[in-house]
């Protein structure tokens, strides 16, 4: 018997999930049966809901995307580099257990990356360049 019961749960259909802005309105009553229209769905609608709307996002459920990041263990032997720097690494003899790789040079250190994105574009509010006299 619980044998069975577990089976029967077991097999029971699973719903699936999706994520959608919908408006619900009221399907136009027809005098011919729902089942037998070419359009209709294999499932129905309590009281004759139709949903009209456009979905946003669909629940992939086995097919999640991740982005992966991969962190470089690099010798800086001047200390060159911060959090934030744009730097060129190659790849070179084995210095430590895990450093595979050396620093080249600093492409573009966090400050500037910093002050270049918030910097003024010239305009009537910019300041004077300073002079170095």
């Amino acid at each position: 018997m619980n044998t069975l019961l577990r089976t029967a749960l077991c097999n029971a259909p699973r719903p699936r999930l999706v994520s959608a802005a919908c408006t619900c309105t009221r399907a136009a009553s027809s005098s011919s049966s729902s089942s037998s229209s070419a359009t209709s769905s294999k499932y129905t609608l309590p009281n004759g809901l139709q949903l009209k709307g456009t979905v946003i996002a669909a629940g992939r459920m086995a097919q999640t995307e991740y982005s992966r990041h991969t962190k470089f263990l690099v010798h800086d032997p001047d200390s060159a580099c911060v959090v934030g720097d744009q730097v060129l690494i190659r790849n070179c003899r084995p210095v430590s257990a895990r450093k595979r790789f050396e620093l080249v040079q600093v492409t573009k250190g966090a400050r500037e990356r910093v002050e270049s994105h918030h910097a003024p574009q010239g305009g009537a509010g910019a300041p004077p360049p300073a002079s170095t006299a």
